[in-house]
């Protein structure tokens, strides 16, 4: 739990690796839960991070320097959604658009932990549903290769 945490917490360090490699060793029913957890664990660690530290340099730079063209357009429109008073946004909306966010293939999960709350006003409690609920579906598809991948080896070779 402790290692995928601190992985998923490193910016641009792609996270399925480490859950594909869990699964293969420590079977679905173990991983799942532990890279699940680790994994929204680290996004709430980063976001809540990023937001003592929002105006930041670093956050900037990495707005500017490291995401597609296509990933700085979606953050842009969805800082616009995230600005309006409460009663124009919509929670349901924002929720919505959190959880598109989570398994967008090209907004990187972890560095988006940190660009959600370092350059966002996104609520804290929507943050969490929306990370939960990204971390269940891309973390079951990661494990169940590795577990999958695993129970074919074991078959073939008869382990």
């Amino acid at each position: 739990y402790c290692l995928v945490t601190a992985s998923d917490m490193i910016p641009f360090l792609p996270c399925q690796p480490l859950a594909i490699a869990l699964g293969a060793k420590l079977g679905f029913e173990l991983a799942f839960p532990i890279t699940a957890l680790g994994q929204a664990t680290a996004g709430v660690l980063a976001f809540t991070a990023a937001r003592k530290l929002s105006n930041s340099q670093i956050t900037k730079d990495a707005i500017s320097n490291k995401l597609s063209p296509e990933a700085v357009h979606k953050l842009q429109e969805f800082r616009q959604l995230t600005a309006a008073t409460e009663d124009q946004r919509g929670d349901a909306k924002i929720l919505f658009a959190l959880i598109g966010l989570r398994l967008a293939p090209f907004f990187p999960f972890s560095a988006g932990n940190y660009l959600l709350g370092g350059t966002t006003s996104v609520p804290l409690r929507l943050f969490v549903v929306a990370t939960l609920f990204g971390c269940l579906l891309s973390n079951f598809v990661s494990v169940s290769m590795g577990a999958g991948g695993a129970m074919i080896f074991a078959n073939e070779f008869h382990l």
